[in-house]
């Protein structure tokens, strides 16, 4: 997962806010949960009964979507059967019989930072499954860059006027940032490349190679994509003495694009990963630069990048 967790005094807000009125609907769902057609029915009648929610539907207890995808628009019945059992609500670790709140990450439908409550649904003696309700990020009460503003050191790096009037214009990596994540994950994992930057600005990745570790080559979006990209660099092991292994070079690209989408203001221009020495470098939106190890870049909470004494001049 791409985040721990939100901030805990949001999430218990939210919990409070949310909780009582999917624990109705799931009550009203039950009673229909064996018929797709008449649950579609139901979620369409009480999807904006919901507060900030733009997308509703039902899982069984193994994580198989058996209702429509259902928003403001209607009902799209495709998204009937598919497999969500690897989505952050993580439905098969056990049996969850209570609210809980999924950790911020990107949705496939929108490319948007999300947040999903799951509601389990149960008749008298078991677990039916749950009710999902997905939320996108920027527009939920209480999120950090709303309180960004108001910490005390924020002088230290801008005033509240000018970093309000900053804004991510989008990239090209932006749009591509699966793509792009998957090519450098195997540039990483099996041709030898061992430290890599992300300039998300200018679309541009700064990649050193094993065997010319004093030089590095530059590559626009358009020469990454190109199925050629991996006849520049031989293929090879993977470093025995690399400080980070093949699992958490996915982590820390998949994190690197959280960072990057999750605030229109306050966001992610770069990202640097080495994992000979395994540090991960950061440079935001708010002219905050960091260099740290990849276990403490990868054990941050949210709203710890929004706070200005994490930031290192």
């Amino acid at each position: 997962m791409w985040i721990k967790n939100t901030n805990r005094e949001q999430r218990k807000f939210l919990t409070a806010l949310f909780e009582p009125t999917m624990l109705n609907f799931s009550n009203i769902s039950a009673l229909v949960w064996s018929d797709s057609d008449h649950l579609d029915n139901v979620l369409m009648a009480h999807l904006f009964s919901i507060p900030h929610c733009h997308l509703i539907y039902a899982v069984d207890k193994f994580g198989k979507q058996i209702s429509s995808n259902i928003n403001g628009n209607g009902v799209d019945s495709s998204y009937r059967t598919q497999d969500l059992s690897r989505r952050p609500f993580s439905f098969r670790l056990e049996p969850k019989r209570h609210f809980m709140l999924s950790s911020v990450y990107i949705s496939k439908n929108t490319g948007r930072p999300c947040i999903s409550a799951v509601q389990p649904v149960s008749d008298e003696q078991r677990l039916l499954g749950f009710i999902v309700a997905d939320f996108d990020i920027y527009n939920l009460p209480l999120f950090p860059s709303k309180t960004f503003s108001n910490h005390k050191n924020i002088h230290s790096l801008n005033t509240p006027y000018e970093l309000s009037q900053q804004h991510r214009v989008s990239s090209p990596f932006d749009r591509y940032f699966s793509e792009i994540q998957g090519i450098l994950h195997k540039l990483i994992t099996e041709h030898g490349v061992f430290n890599s930057t992300l300039h998300y600005a200018s679309a541009q990745a700064m990649l050193w190679q094993i065997d010319a570790p004093y030089q590095y080559s530059l590559y626009d979006l358009k020469q990454l994509l190109d199925p050629d990209m991996y006849l520049i660099y031989p293929r090879c092991s993977y470093p025995a003495n690399a400080k980070v292994s093949t699992k958490t070079v996915k982590k820390v690209l998949e994190r690197f694009c959280t960072l990057r989408l999750i605030d229109e203001h306050f966001y992610l221009r770069s990202g640097t990963l080495n994992i000979i020495n395994g540090l991960v470098g950061l440079t935001f939106s708010f002219d905050g630069t960091q260099y740290l190890p990849v276990e403490t870049f990868l054990s941050k909470d949210l709203a710890d990048w929004f706070a200005p004494t994490t930031i290192t001049a």
